[in-house]
């Protein structure tokens, strides 16, 4: 298999990834720059991933020497805007020779995976990154990542004497994967925004990438009642990074069977409304410090068509399912409007640019563009919004419709393809 092919300067190609001799080099190059974890996850997405392409995965080749010098690729992800599944692009293994930085490799790279991205029509694309750096190519810190609290295991109660624990942890098996699908399924309830898995994804985290899940069961029935996931952190503790937990009595089980094990300090992985997060706070945990998400919507009107059915039913939950008016959405190089007719939006126009100077009539709401993706992601609301951006502009007349089409929600995605090992997951 060829696949895309491109000639940059100094002898460099840049090409996709086409058979089994490529996958060494690839893993092997990452297992060289950043080390064997992610060598091996590599291999592992390339071979394994139900949903990864050869041509998903781009290196930059010294035709002189025959190495590999650069890499990115494209993980694909299905995610949940509430009622609407959404196409989701993730751009990770961002890795050059230190030799051959600053030669624009990595630009190249990103150019050819927002092709791909718009190619195979993904929604939205996604990176955790450097930062600053990524909002160059029109990314927006937008969604929670990584966030905890963090509990000191002596908070957590001791167990009553001479009474055994009604739940216990075991690891989890293939033969678990409908349970942990339902779990992760109920966990999403309540979130605007989330991560799909089905019973395919959780093969390959179980099988092949050795992600840590623990399976909590009724020490009686041995009835699954939910699943965590665990690693060490750096003081001695663990770091619960993700749970399918729905239960406040079988979160506290939970918590003292990991201060039985010795765990030190627990990090309790967001979403902040969660079971075992509530709980946690109960018991006197504290958030710790957390990044965010970079997103980039990949087409403007066409993102805010595929979650038409979101907005139109926001409209009719707060009384305006027959309104019929233009909003015009102005990101201030690029303004749109939006056509509502009886509550329905038919259609996203772009019209150009738009003067929003002094005097100027810019629109009902004049947004950067940066501010506007955390905007309809749900992330913030306006009011928040404006203090940092204070030239967010909105028409008194139109606030109540944009409040109603774009309020802050929750929402939290997970990202589990590393292969598990000391020091994977961050703490």
């Amino acid at each position: 298999m060829e696949g895309f092919r491109r000639n940059l300067a100094d002898g460099l190609v840049l090409r996709c990834v086409r058979d089994e001799q490529d996958i060494e080099a690839y893993a092997a190059f990452n297992t060289a720059e950043i080390g064997a974890v992610q060598g091996s996850t590599c291999a592992h997405l390339l071979r394994h991933h139900p949903d990864v392409r050869p041509d998903y995965f781009l290196l930059v080749e010294d035709t002189r020497s025959g190495e590999i010098v650069s890499t990115t690729c494209l993980i694909p992800w299905r995610c949940q805007y509430e009622n609407v599944v959404l196409d989701v692009a993730m751009l990770e293994m961002v890795v050059t020779h230190p030799d051959y930085r600053k030669r624009g490799l990595v630009r190249a790279q990103v150019e050819r995976f927002h092709e791909t991205v718009a190619a195979n029509r993904f929604d939205l694309a996604i990176i955790e990154g450097i930062p600053y750096y990524y909002r160059q190519y029109g990314y927006a810190y937008a969604l929670d990542h990584w966030g905890s609290d963090s509990l000191p295991a002596w908070r957590v109660p001791a167990p009553v004497q001479d009474r055994s624990p009604e739940h216990r942890l075991r690891q989890a098996t293939p033969a678990d994967i409908d349970m942990l699908s339902r779990a992760h399924r109920d966990a999403a309830v309540g979130l605007q925004l989330h991560t799909l898995r089905g019973a395919d994804y959780w093969r390959y985290l179980l099988e092949a990438a050795g992600y840590p899940v623990r399976v909590l069961e009724h020490t009686a029935t041995g009835e699954p009642v939910g699943y965590i996931v665990t690693t060490r952190r750096a003081d001695h503790g663990v770091h619960i990074i993700e749970h399918g937990i729905m239960r406040q009595d079988v979160a506290l089980d939970v918590l003292t069977a990991l201060r039985a094990e010795g765990a030190a300090e627990i990090g309790l992985g967001w979403p902040r409304e969660s079971a075992l997060v509530q709980l946690g706070r109960g018991l006197g945990s504290m958030p710790e410090y957390s990044d965010q998400w970079l997103v980039r919507p990949c087409d403007v009107p066409v993102f805010l068509m595929k979650i038409a059915p979101v907005l139109e039913g926001r409209l009719q939950r707060a009384g305006c399912g027959k309104v019929r008016t233009d909003i015009v959405l102005n990101l201030f190089r690029q303004a749109y409007v939006l056509h509502l007719e009886a509550g329905a939006l038919t259609c996203v126009e772009p019209v150009g640019f738009v003067d929003a100077s002094m005097g100027a009539d810019g629109g009902d709401l004049c947004i950067p563009p940066d501010a506007f993706v955390r905007l309809v992601m749900g992330y913030r609301g306006l009011d928040e919004l404006r203090d940092a951006w204070p030239d967010i502009v909105v028409k008194p007349r139109s606030r109540y419709l944009l409040d109603a089409l774009f309020p802050r929600v929750p929402s939290y995605v997970w990202m589990p393809y590393l292969d598990a090992g000391p020091s994977v997951w961050p703490h």
